[in-house]
């Protein structure tokens, strides 16, 4: 039997890796891994090792670990990856702002307390300044000090779910009668930024839009598929900046050219900052402030 012939196809490795058609062709072309073989007709295969690595790298990003940092480690350290060791808990400054005081009862691991400070912000500064403002400085804070090493995986999950945690039960109190447009909420593959999606969320909300929320990492055809059934007037999606500019410019000329030219699509994030060649469909909301003022244009323009 030759190599080629213990190869499994990508529709196979799709279903056994839980890794999509088009999430290992964009691993392919931004991480050098996979790197399928080809047979004669051109399609790709993958080896058993792939596979498991692949199985691997799944398991760890669902685990929150981003996959740019795991695509050239090899299996047995990937297998050794399980969480991050234990180091000194900094002093808390004396001059501090919202990033700060965050990252300080997060790294002492005072799940509580950090849940308190979050509702007392919430209390004092209501939806929309706290997440403009806190929200936006202590998702920065966070994601630096897990770039320079100073957190543990499992210290920004915490982090990330106890700041959801709290969006989503002041979502719960809003009750506002849903008007148009219709806005449609998801990610694209390999974007699992959820928090993001939330605080986007919450104000499109305050502005009393027809919301329909579809999660995160939602593959392109049924991104549009789905905006076309339910008649969606505008597609919001949120791009980290770990993602990439590159990768999201390239997702989102993929998504506009399987949509009605109707429907728009508006994006925002570190991760489509700066990005100048798009179709005329899509729209860079460059701060949350700046989603009342473009609802309220989308509105004008169809009275």
């Amino acid at each position: 039997m030759t190599e080629q012939a213990l190869c499994l196809p990508i529709g196979a490795v799709e279903r056994e890796t839980r890794v999509s058609k088009e999430l290992l062709r964009m691993w392919e072309r931004r991480y050098g891994f996979p790197a399928p073989q080809r047979d004669e007709a051109g399609d790709r295969l993958y080896t058993h090792d792939d596979v498991d690595k692949l199985k691997l790298i799944r398991l760890l990003i669902d685990r929150g670990f981003r996959p740019g940092r795991l695509m050239s480690m090899s299996i047995s350290a990937l297998r050794e990856l399980q969480s991050g060791g234990s180091r000194p808990v900094p002093a808390l400054p004396e001059a501090r702002g919202p990033g700060e005081e965050a990252l300080y009862l997060l790294q002492r691991r005072d799940a509580e307390a950090l849940r308190r400070w979050f509702s007392q912000m919430l209390t004092e500064q209501g939806l929309r300044r706290f997440i403009t403002q806190t929200l936006r400085q202590t998702n920065e804070a966070v994601g630096q000090a897990w770039q320079r090493g100073q957190l543990a995986i499992h210290e920004e999950h915490l982090y990330a779910e106890l700041a959801h945690a709290t969006l989503r039960q002041a979502v719960h109190q809003l009750y506002p009668l849903a008007q148009p447009p219709r806005i449609m909420l998801t990610t694209v593959p390999d974007e699992a930024h959820r928090l993001g999606l939330l605080m986007v969320e919450v104000m499109l909300r305050l502005e009393q839009c027809d919301l329909l929320s579809f999660g995160t990492e939602m593959p392109l055809a049924d991104i549009a598929e789905a905006a076309i059934a339910h008649k969606v007037d505008i597609i919001a999606l949120s791009f980290s900046g770990a993602y990439g500019a590159a990768n999201a410019q390239h997702m989102l000329l993929g998504l506009a050219a399987q949509l009605p030219a109707r429907v728009q699509i508006w994006v925002g994030g570190a991760g489509v900052q700066g990005l100048q060649t798009l179709p005329d469909s899509v729209r860079v909301i460059q701060d949350l402030n700046l989603l009342g003022p473009a609802i309220a244009d989308w509105r004008a323009s169809r009275r």
